[in-house]
């Protein structure tokens, strides 16, 4: 039986061919919404998945972001959720390293990919929700933003970084009627960051990947597990329906009791 949680709302997921992206286009398709998917991976400009059609969009590139919402707004077809979930390798700036090997172009590489593009599509999302005084934005961030986690000082800058976007963007457009929300998610063992962070982040503690996620899980976590791409995804409807119509400039604590607050 469909949900209709979503029904006749239209959701923008950038970053859609991720592990999250599409679990994320799975649930709100499964709630009713109807998906525009965009991804920077995409070869000839479009391509055809099982999830529907998938553009491509650098999010980075503000003209070309500005020119995709711009159909929305010739089209006159309203934008009521929007989600970028694009991100970088972990790789790329040293994820799971002691800060000291950690280069400043290094450090700065998810505040660009996890933090600054948010932003961009929340800013060319907002005059296209403003006009009809409805819609909502969603950040993801993870549990780093409020723990001290070694051998991590780019991401966790970068998320503690978008929950303060997150503020500043909720209480200056919440006046138009604008929703600004973000879902802080424990570790997802079943996405490619995670799964190179336990690896990585085990080795510096003599520890394998599994046994790195059991110390998580045990050690950190109240519920004593981790959430699935899937677990997350819900949250994410949740926070994009009706039901949260009231919540805005704050995070969803999507942490199985790792955060208690």
């Amino acid at each position: 039986m469909k949900n209709h949680l979503l029904e006749n709302k239209n959701a923008l997921i950038f970053g859609a061919k991720g592990a999250l992206g599409q679990k994320v286009a799975m649930a709100f398709k499964t709630y009713g919404a109807n998906t525009f998917l965009s991804d920077i991976n995409v070869e000839d400009g479009i391509e055809e998945t099982d999830l529907g059609e998938i553009r491509r969009v650098d999010t980075l590139n503000e003209e070309e972001v500005n020119g995709y919402f711009s159909w929305f707004d010739r089209e006159n077809v309203p934008v009521d959720i929007v989600i970028n979930l694009s991100a970088s390798n972990p790789a790329e700036y040293n994820h799971g390293k002691p800060a000291l090997d950690v280069s400043l172009e290094q450090f700065l590489i998810p505040l660009k990919t996890t933090t600054a593009n948010q932003f961009v599509t929340a800013k060319a999302a907002f005059p296209i929700m403003s006009k009809k005084k409805s819609g909502v934005i969603i950040f993801m961030t993870s549990t780093l933003a409020k723990v001290g986690s070694p051998w991590s000082a780019a991401l966790t800058a970068s998320h503690a970084a978008t929950e303060g976007l997150v503020k500043s963007l909720a209480t200056e457009w919440g006046s138009e009627g604008v929703r600004v929300i973000g879902v802080r998610s424990e570790a997802m063992p079943d996405s490619p960051t995670i799964d190179y962070t336990f690896t990585t982040m085990g080795a510096n503690m003599g520890l394998s990947r599994e046994e790195m996620q059991g110390y998580i899980e045990e050690q950190k976590t109240a519920l004593k597990r981790l959430p699935t791409t899937k677990d997350t995804a819900e949250v994410v409807v949740l926070a994009a329906s009706d039901l949260a119509g009231y919540m805005t400039g704050t995070i969803l604590n999507h942490s199985g009791g790792h955060i208690l607050e």
